[in-house]
């Protein structure tokens, strides 16, 4: 099905469009720091033989200390069950022991209309040194307080179809989608809060080889990442000399299909409510945080 009002025969579209690509390939291409960060998170619901996928999650070390940064309506669906993990390769499940810390329940008692949705798992168990080696640093959070101009973004996750449980080990795909953010007249329109959340363009098609395909359904994205390529823009009039490297930004909650001629979107929280999170309950930990937000703020 090809969409009616672009026509992909006009040699400008013809040439934007391989711009477009072009840039989004090049940012692919970019080492996977920040991706390699994503996990899946799982759990064992009674009578089940085997762990099942909930959502994603993110590895982050921060001094000596690990956690999981994710979305709170993943937690909501693994209860008092323990949080399940692993790197996708074939390896043993790891069940985690630890403590949550996570932002208010919306009025139905749980997080699903929760608008904000972070949580963040401080893990107090040991873990395996794989997991250890794929956790970020503050080194690699996006701190800067203004947008750059017309960044290239990654979604990354783990889809729930393409995970697949045997007894105790888990083999999954993680799977890294580029986008662009909305404009500020989009955020207003949507009535999503630009301060909070970090929202990229998610349409219900995508055009490969030159012809329109049914985007990929993410479930099982949410408590993904969302990762701006630093060193990548659209802007054709911007020329960075700075490494290409990625930047955690936000924390992916929630998908909103293409509906009644409104665009599709993938929305994040933005990792400061999860600093903010681990500053209020590890006290412990605010200087440090603190230094490195102002220092890349500056």
């Amino acid at each position: 099905m090809v969409k009616p009002d672009i026509d992909l025969d006009n040699p400008i579209v013809k040439k934007a469009i391989t711009y477009f690509q072009n840039k989004m390939i090049t940012a692919l291409n970019v080492p996977q720091r920040v991706e390699s960060a994503v996990v899946p998170i799982y759990h064992k619901p009674k009578l089940k033989r085997k762990p099942i996928q909930v959502g994603s999650g993110v590895l982050v070390k921060i001094k000596s200390e690990y956690f999981i940064f994710s979305a709170s309506h993943v937690f909501d669906e693994i209860g008092s069950h323990q949080l399940l993990t692993g790197d996708g390769t074939g390896s043993e499940v790891q069940s985690l022991c630890g403590e949550r810390f996570s932002t208010g329940r919306g009025n139905s008692g749980t997080h699903r209309d929760d608008p904000i949705d972070a949580s963040v798992f401080h893990i107090q168990s040991s873990i395996s040194e794989t997991l250890k080696k794929g956790a970020i640093t503050l080194n690699d959070f996006d701190f800067l307080s203004l947008k750059e101009s017309k960044s290239i973004f990654i979604a990354a996750g783990f889809r729930v179809k393409k995970s697949n449980t045997a007894g105790n080990t888990v083999r999954s795909r993680r799977e890294g989608f580029p986008s662009i953010e909305i404009g500020d007249e989009d955020y207003s329109r949507m009535k999503i809060d630009s301060k909070i959340h970090i929202t990229l363009a998610y349409e219900n098609q995508t055009l490969l080889n030159g012809i329109w395909q049914t985007s990929p359904t993410p479930k099982g994205f949410s408590g993904g990442a969302i990762i701006r390529v630093d060193g990548i823009t659209m802007n054709p009039g911007i020329v960075k000399n700075s490494e290409y490297k990625q930047l955690l930004t936000g924390i992916i909650i929630e998908q909103r299909r293409e509906k009644n001629k409104e665009m599709g979107v993938l929305i994040g929280t933005k990792i400061d409510i999860h600093l903010a999170l681990i500053k209020n309950f590890l006290p412990g930990l605010v200087v440090d945080i603190d230094r490195h937000i102002a220092t890349n703020r500056s």
